[in-house]
C-alpha cells in the first residue's frame, strides 16, 4: 500500500492505538510503578501517547511514546 498523506498516516494513527490498547501488558513488565494517567495525540503530524507512571517511591514520571513513519521511498 502507498501511503498518499502522512501527516498523520492511518498507520500512525493506528500504530499509536494499538500501542495505547497495550497499556496493561506494559504496566505488567515493569519492574516496579504503575501507570496513572494516558494522554493519546492521535491527530498530531507524528501521534503520540503519553503516559505519567508512579514509581514505587510515589514520584511521578513521564514517558512520551511518538509514532513516526518515514516516507515510503526512503525504506529499503
Amino acid at each position: 500500500m502507498k501511503t498518499k498523506y502522512y501527516n498523520p498516516s492511518s498507520l500512525e494513527v493506528n500504530f499509536a492505538k494499538a500501542f495505547q490498547d497495550l497499556t496493561q501488558q506494559l504496566e505488567d513488565r515493569l519492574d516496579a510503578g504503575k501507570v496513572v494517567n494516558i494522554t493519546p495525540i492521535h491527530d498530531a503530524d507524528n501521534p503520540m501517547v503519553i503516559y505519567k507512571l508512579k514509581d514505587e517511591e510515589g514520584d511521578l514520571h513521564e514517558v512520551v511514546v511518538q509514532i513516526i513513519q518515514r516516507p515510503d521511498n526512503l525504506v529499503s
